[in-house]
């Protein structure tokens, strides 16, 4: 009876047949389960190595600039290298040239043809007072040149009555004597010559000095000869 009622079931399929051959359901724990975890398990080892890529591309990257930091900051802390100044064209006041009473001097000319300067070399008595060294100097300037080849500027018979220094404001006050002025031949260039030439002996001997006014016979005049305009103080380092 028992047997007949298993056999008489609606289906007509064994007892216990839809267990083991029964359709597989998608997601169930067989070979549809395998598969996924298979894929996971690609996707997880993907990312690894993406990101053990960006770990050694990040160490490579501090580590360059690191040894840029190394090498460019010294580099960049190193001050620059200032040019060199050009050597002071007046000669050295070497001791020698003190204890014999005299000091090296540059004094100021026109060359042959009037383009241009020659610098003559000279030994000017010293003096502990800037005003007397000064006037020493444009003495020897008006005294003219030594050499043959430099042009004088400075009229004949003109000398220096004076010299003034006020050493808080850096300026000067030359006083030349009346031929200044009544022996000058005259004409732009020549009296462009002859200021140029007192400013740039000033200039190149006393570099402290930074305004000169020029007098002749203790009094202010205009022009030397009509064209350059002396009412006013010059820098001597303009004429340079």
């Amino acid at each position: 009876m028992s047997a007949a009622s298993e056999k008489d079931r609606p289906g007509g399929e064994p007892a216990g047949a839809g267990g083991a051959n029964g359709p597989v359901v998608p997601g169930d724990a067989g070979g549809g389960g395998g598969s996924g975890d298979r894929n996971g398990g690609s996707g997880r080892s993907g990312g690894s190595v993406r990101a053990r890529t960006w770990i050694i591309l990040g160490a490579v990257f501090v580590a360059a600039v690191v040894v840029l930091a190394i090498v460019l900051v010294p580099v960049l802390r190193e001050p620059a290298e200032i040019p060199e100044q050009e050597a002071a064209i007046a000669p050295a006041d070497t001791a020698a040239a003190r204890a014999a009473g005299v000091k090296p001097t540059v004094l100021v000319f026109a060359n042959d043809d009037g383009t241009g300067w020659v610098n003559e070399n000279r030994q000017v008595p010293t003096a502990d007072r800037l005003e007397d060294s000064l006037r020493a100097t444009m003495e020897a300037l008006c005294a003219g040149p030594v050499t043959s080849g430099p042009i004088q500027t400075i009229p004949q018979g003109t000398h220096p009555l004076a010299v003034f220094y006020d050493e808080k404001s850096a300026a000067i006050v030359l006083d030349f004597s009346r031929e200044l002025v009544a022996n000058h031949p005259g004409g732009t260039d020549a009296e462009r010559a002859t200021i140029d030439a007192i400013l740039r002996t000033v200039a190149l001997n006393f570099p402290q000095v930074h305004s000169c006014q020029i007098l002749v016979n203790g009094q202010q005049v205009d022009t030397l000869a009509g064209h350059i305009r002396m009412d006013r103080p010059f820098d001597p380092r303009r004429a340079l």
